[in-house]
């Protein structure tokens, strides 16, 4: 019996996939970040390996921002970010960039989901990167914190009552029977601190000032990213829900922030009017550094 050997084969390596060369490729710009004065806007958020950042990497390009994306595989998706832990979906993402840039962040960080379209998006359709380039950072200068959404519904007037559990909560020890415990732990306060009332505009797309991050201390940071690491009250789900609920009272809001839509809409996006009414808003403005004329 004869073996024929055939033409030896040349073998080409596969190509990279092509998500793995998006993230290659943002990855490489947020390698150009090196201090707080290499880009005024940082854009944060968490991914897997098979998600479609073409969106992100054609909007960074063009307006010139930096992307901190942190992956959320186990084992880390190449290119990426690590995030101190990956239980609390984005939250930790978000918690590990502050953590990870304290000493360096940009001026404007603007923390997003990493879909394209978003149902959180109220203004301007769905997508991310149309809404994006309509949000006036003077708002966020003068506000510390900007929501992108401004619909109430979800969220306001109240998401939580911390101290009023149902019944329901209380026996499926759901964390809404624990929130006064994490809400102390969180933000290291006692009882008496604890609100009686939370709300907020949904959910964890919003835009905050390296000034308003700054006024907590990195330890503070560390503390919630710790909680969300280990605490066995509930599972990565809840750790995200939490922190969905008070994000606003993290970057120094009211425990209940509800700005009236139509203001919001002036205010983050310069959509003032007229109104039906014929009403026309003025939108927030940043306070004059001093020694700038007026």
């Amino acid at each position: 019996m004869f073996l024929y050997m055939s033409e030896p084969l040349d073998i080409q390596p596969d190509p990279e996939p092509v998500n793995s060369q998006v993230f290659r490729q943002l990855s490489e710009i947020t390698n150009t970040y090196t201090n707080a004065s290499a880009s005024e806007v940082g854009l944060v958020l968490a991914a897997t390996q098979k998600e479609d950042l073409g969106w992100l990497l054609n909007y960074c390009r063009d307006h010139g921002t930096i992307p901190f994306i942190y992956t959320t595989d186990t084992p880390p998706a190449p290119y990426l970010l690590v995030p101190a832990t990956t239980r609390g979906r984005e939250a930790t993402a978000y918690l590990s960039y502050i953590v990870d840039f304290y000493d360096q962040l940009p001026k404007y960080t603007i923390f997003i989901h990493s879909n394209v379209d978003q149902w959180h998006n109220d203004l301007f359709g769905p997508r991310t990167s149309s809404v994006l380039p309509h949000l006036r950072l003077e708002a966020v200068d003068a506000q510390g914190y900007v929501n992108l959404r401004c619909e109430h519904n979800p969220g306001c007037p109240t998401s939580v009552n911390p101290w009023e559990p149902t019944q329901i909560d209380i026996e499926k020890d759901d964390i809404r029977a624990f929130f006064p415990q994490v809400y102390e732990t969180l933000f290291n306060v006692g009882p008496e601190k604890v609100p009686q009332h939370i709300g907020n505009v949904c959910c964890g797309q919003f835009a905050v000032s390296r000034e308003r991050i700054l006024q907590r201390p990195r330890h503070d940071y560390e503390r919630m990213l710790k909680w969300a690491a280990e605490t066995e009250l509930t599972d990565s789900f809840g750790v995200g829900w939490v922190f969905e609920k008070v994000w606003h009272v993290v970057f120094g809001m009211e425990d209940i922030y509800c700005p009236r839509y139509e203001q919001c809409r002036c205010d983050a996006y310069g959509w003032c009017g007229p109104l039906p009414s014929g009403e026309t808003l003025q939108a927030v403005r940043a306070p004059r550094s001093k020694g700038k004329s007026t």
